[in-house]
């Protein structure tokens, strides 16, 4: 089926208008959207400015991280034109994981290809800061946590 196909009587769909916010950054809500049509950008406050994380467009999801880890969202979701999403609760989540092992799957590539995404652009960061930068030693101390190493790890 995959995260394009929806098939639940469980399952939502939304339809945003352009500019509409789909979430705010700091939101409690829990759910989480696959883009079914159009284009969302996400973005986060960084003292007085706003900053682009991503965009992303149809077979793409956002909200995961709150629908997971339930904590607040970490940045604000606007549609940019008209958007039509699939909203997923815990609940529909976990039956369309069950119900759909391609999703869980498809859903992992996506997350891993993020965070490789994310990787590369710490890394290309690194590589133009001098060693001695604090900036550059604190990036080496993050990803040895991230990854388990001597910085400690879950």
């Amino acid at each position: 089926m995959g995260l394009m196909s929806h098939s639940g009587s469980s399952e939502i769909e939304r339809t945003f208008a352009d500019g509409e916010i789909i979430f705010r950054e700091g939101d409690e809500s829990r759910e989480m959207f696959i883009i079914q049509e159009g284009e969302v950008v996400i973005t986060k406050q960084a003292g007085n400015r706003e900053i682009v994380l991503a965009r992303l467009a149809r077979g793409e999801f956002i909200g995961e991280m709150a629908l997971l880890e339930s904590l607040p969202r970490i940045g604000t979701a606007k549609a940019v034109g008209r958007v039509n999403v699939v909203v997923l609760h815990s609940g529909s989540f976990l039956r369309k994981l069950r119900r759909d092992p391609a999703f869980a799957f498809e859903m992992m590539q996506k997350l891993s290809g993020r965070f490789r995404l994310l990787h590369n652009q710490v890394m290309q960061i690194m590589a133009a800061l001098d060693e001695s930068d604090p900036v550059r030693r604190r990036l080496v101390t993050l990803l040895e946590v991230g990854s388990g190493g001597a910085g400690g790890g879950r």
